[in-house]
């Protein structure tokens, strides 16, 4: 199963781990961050870092999005009765992040929140 997420947060996998003060650093914590959640539940796999998309699946097209996919390694690890994807969204909510990045949009709160800045889809 392919797993996927759209969300309005910088999430750029830049590869940068030494400076703490630059833009490309920030994005990758930002990714470092996703991974982590993600990973919560199992071990992931992903070919390809993020790719930025417009923001339409959030009724915002002109906004900038980040859109990732991967796969686990073991099926059915965030399924919770008959939501396939149930432990992944719990996993994010309220999760903090860094903001001020390359987003076009502001954040009230520097937090994931489900459907507002960020949605998990999947596909067999």
């Amino acid at each position: 199963m392919i797993y996927y997420l759209y969300t309005l947060v910088d999430i750029t996998a830049t590869g940068i781990y030494k400076s703490r003060t630059d833009l490309e650093r920030s994005q990758q914590q930002n990714f470092d961050t996703v991974l982590a959640a993600i990973s919560l539940c199992g071990n992931l796999s992903y070919d390809h870092g993020p790719s930025m998309v417009d923001g339409s699946i959030f009724g915002v097209p002109k906004e900038r999005c980040w859109y990732f996919e991967w796969e686990m390694q073991a099926e059915q690890v965030f399924q919770v009765d008959n939501d396939p994807i149930a432990r992944l969204k719990e996993s994010f909510e309220y999760v903090p992040f860094i903001s001020g990045l390359n987003e076009s949009v502001k954040f009230d709160r520097p937090f994931f929140k489900l459907g507002r800045n960020i949605i998990f889809s999947f596909r067999q």
